[in-house]
């Protein structure tokens, strides 16, 4: 059985292995969403793009009872420069993880390609406060950024739901770790990132977060103090948030360590 626990508003559950994280995810954000379409007969949903939530998005495809033409699909962020033929590109992630599977309304691209950066950020601004997602599907980073918000780009108030951001070098090297870049010098230096408030104001939040490189970053926010150093300790004022984690990922958590001996 998980341990499940509440840190703040936060709700956390530590599974054994990443595959019973995704699937406890999964059925969490099934959930979710067949409560949004219940409700409002339609629900826009944003998804992380990373190895993080490979687990969850074949689990979640593959679940019944979704109701995906019925499904608005966004994702949190993109490569500034990248085109969607680009074997890193967080849209064609999405689209060969999910999109390509479920008969999905419509799904909104985030361009990273766009010839004014600027203009495509209120663009995707725009699409978002017309669909008012119900569901935000996330990630943490090794630094503890949310999407593409790196400490340094982290205003927890900020004005902005879309924006360009640098990022910095460790979110660079999580992305060669991460497979996606054969050197540190070939990953992007900027990319277009939805902001914290969008998170924030999203009803639901799943998080899932495996493996051992993330165990800082996870120790960092749950354990330390709300900081926009730490920009994932936010989640911790979200009454509608759930986190997922495994036992790498977990690794150094107080509580988890202490149930151990």
């Amino acid at each position: 059985m998980p341990e499940r626990y509440h840190v703040d508003s936060l709700a956390v559950e530590v599974h054994s292995d990443r595959w019973s994280l995704g699937a406890a995810a999964a059925r969490c954000a099934a959930e979710a969403i067949g409560h949004a379409v219940a409700e409002s007969g339609a629900a826009a949903v944003i998804f992380a793009s990373a190895v993080s939530q490979n687990e969850f998005l074949e689990t979640l495809r593959t679940l019944p009872g979704i109701d995906w033409t019925r499904i608005t699909v966004f994702h949190l962020d993109e490569y500034l420069g990248i085109g969607r033929d680009h074997p890193a590109s967080f849209r064609r992630y999405l689209a060969e993880h999910l999109v390509d599977h479920v008969p999905a309304r419509q799904f909104h691209e985030l361009r990273g390609d766009a010839t004014d950066p600027e203009a495509e950020c209120v663009r995707y601004e725009r699409l978002l406060r017309e669909a008012n997602p119900a569901l935000v599907a996330l990630g943490i980073g090794e630094n503890g950024h949310l999407a593409f918000i790196d400490p340094a780009e982290c205003d927890f108030d900020d004005s902005r739901d879309v924006r360009v951001v640098d990022l910095d070098e460790t979110c660079r090297r999580q992305q060669v770790h991460d497979g996606a870049f054969e050197s540190l010098a070939a990953v992007p230096s900027r990319a277009l990132s939805l902001t914290i408030p969008v998170f924030l104001r999203t009803p639901r939040v799943v998080a899932c977060v495996p493996g051992f490189t993330k165990k800082e970053s996870v120790k960092t926010a749950l354990e330390g103090p709300v900081v926009e150093s730490c920009p994932a300790s936010v989640l911790r004022r979200h009454s509608g948030a759930n986190l997922f984690l495994d036992a790498d990922s977990a690794a150094l958590l107080t509580r988890v360590r202490r149930q151990k001996t």
